[in-house]
């Protein structure tokens, strides 16, 4: 489907700027967090599985503070200006972590890890009030009618991104840690500072995007008192949903950080290897995407939530097999998979949570959702921290398999997710179809003529140079599922006609 004929030009043109916006602020998201921000940890400041387990969960955790970002923006409206200050000031808490590797403390201890808790602590604060204001603003300006295939969109474009920049760091630290060793800052500094450029370059193009509803609150609307702020909770349905996902971050995120300290410590991959597993789970996601945002919109978003909830709760199993010496097919179907269904999960939380809030009083309802979320991952790794610190030298046999601690907090988190899936019943979402109805769509939907298109839509987003070549390509692509069933058809009737009097003459041998 083209986006663009959807809605006004000026609209399409703030969808474009949003798409790119999103396109660097994933490249510094990648450049700047998930493996390299812990390898940085481990291997330059010399970081705990604790101090890992913090800092992993730092920008979701942060989302705390968007009561903050709520009271912002319902008293004083201007929620695009509110963002693009919040959001470029939280980039240049980046400057001061460039210095952090050479500062020399003597033999009063060695604080750089928690000086690095703090700064990032510090950006991921000040994102997290950009984010409810960019929010709130995304929900006004996305048409509903296309809200998921555009999210799916954007998501992948920027999923994309980010993949070529990870397989990119990943190559530039595996040559300097050959030349310098894997405790040289050098190589991770270089990679901070592109991402930091990156963001400044997201925040230009997000200052681009224009608010259809600018300006101070209107006349007569309060903004903050006691009941607005508390109106999410008393909110039945909403609060099902607030339960729900703070119960699955939080199973899910005792483990998170640490899929990438077993990786890094226990089996010893190393970055190049382990950023084209990032690869693979971005290659699932992009192909997947396109097939979940249609869904999004036509079936709703509490049946994915459902489906692709109990699918990513069997993934844990597979990093029990990943064992050392024969991780890598493991490893590579856990990518995979986490790419499908991890991707689904965050779609369908961002469409369902626009779709529960009311219009009024909206930023509220975004802040009540991700404090839920932000306290659930703030606690969480704490908890897997003190698990693994206390179960340290735990080991199980169980057949040809070794179970560590790690392996028994990986299937916990598992179970957990499981378990979770059962708060899903008491969340209300009209229109919304089963899961039976979904599982059937994706049938259809992976049938080698439909999965042909989604394949080439992300050759366009991976390969396209200019948004004329991505809307030209993507739109023709679109229509190729069909055209090969019509071409596979036409070749079937030739064979047909070619054989017709062979055949004719066979039958009328036997019934001679």
């Amino acid at each position: 489907m083209d986006l663009a004929m959807s809605v006004p030009s000026e609209t399409e043109n703030a969808l474009r700027m949003s798409v790119y916006d999103g396109a660097f602020a994933t490249m510094m998201g990648s450049l700047c967090g998930g493996i390299f921000l812990v390898g940085f940890a481990l291997n330059v400041l010399g970081a705990n599985a604790l101090q890992v387990g913090i800092l992993a969960a730092l920008p979701v955790s942060a989302n705390m503070a968007q009561v903050i970002g709520s009271i912002l923006v319902e008293r004083y409206g201007h929620r695009r200006i509110v963002c693009i200050i919040s959001v470029t000031t939280a980039r240049l808490f980046w400057l001061p972590v460039l210095g952090l590797p050479f500062l020399v403390f003597g033999d009063a201890g060695d604080p750089r890890i928690w000086i690095l808790v703090a700064l990032v602590g510090m950006s991921c604060l000040l994102g997290s009030i950009a984010g409810v204001a960019w929010l709130g603003w995304m929900s006004d300006l996305i048409p509903g009618d296309i809200r998921g295939r555009f999210f799916a969109r954007r998501n992948i474009v920027c999923a994309a991104a980010g993949m070529v920049v990870v397989l990119a760091g990943g190559a530039f630290l595996n040559f300097w840690e050959g030349l310098r060793g894997r405790e040289d800052p050098i190589g991770y500094l270089i990679l901070f500072s592109a991402g930091l450029v990156l963001g400044l370059v997201s925040s230009w193009f997000l200052s681009r995007v224009y608010d259809p509803k600018a300006g101070p609150p209107p006349p007569g609307i309060k903004g903050l008192t006691w009941s607005a702020l508390l109106s999410p909770f008393r909110d039945g349905n909403f609060r099902s949903l607030i339960i729900y996902v703070g119960l699955f971050m939080f199973v899910t995120q005792t483990a998170g950080p640490f899929y990438a300290v077993y990786m890094i410590e226990n089996l010893g991959v190393d970055f190049g290897t382990i950023t084209w597993l990032i690869t693979f789970a971005t290659l699932a996601s992009l192909f997947m995407l396109r097939i979940w945002g249609p869904i999004a919109d036509e079936m709703g978003n509490k049946p994915i939530l459902i489906v692709a909830g109990f699918a990513h709760a069997l993934i844990p199993l597979i990093w029990v097999v990943a064992q050392e010496g024969v991780y890598y097919h493991a490893l590579v179907l856990a990518h995979i998979g986490s790419g499908v269904f991890y991707a689904a999960l965050m779609l369908a939380h961002v469409n369902v949570l626009i779709k529960l809030s009311p219009e009024q009083g909206r930023s509220f309802y975004i802040a009540a959702f991700n404090t839920s979320l932000g306290l659930a991952v703030a606690v969480a790794p704490i908890i897997g921290g003190i698990f693994l610190n206390a179960t340290e030298g735990l080991q199980i046999e169980a057949g040809r398999w070794t179970l560590t601690n790690l392996h028994i907090l990986f299937l916990l988190s598992g179970a957990g997710q499981i378990l979770v899936l059962g708060t899903l019943l008491g969340l209300r979402e009209t229109g919304a179809s089963s899961p039976r109805a979904v599982l059937f769509q994706l049938r259809n939907d992976l049938d080698p003529q439909t999965g042909l298109a989604s394949a080439m839509d992300f050759m366009t987003v991976r390969a396209g140079k200019t948004s004329r070549i991505l809307k030209t390509v993507d739109s023709s692509t679109d229509e190729w599922a069909g055209r090969s069933e019509s071409f596979i058809e036409r070749r079937l009737d030739t064979a047909l006609r070619r054989f017709e009097k062979p055949l004719r003459a066979v039958k009328s041998i036997f019934q001679d």
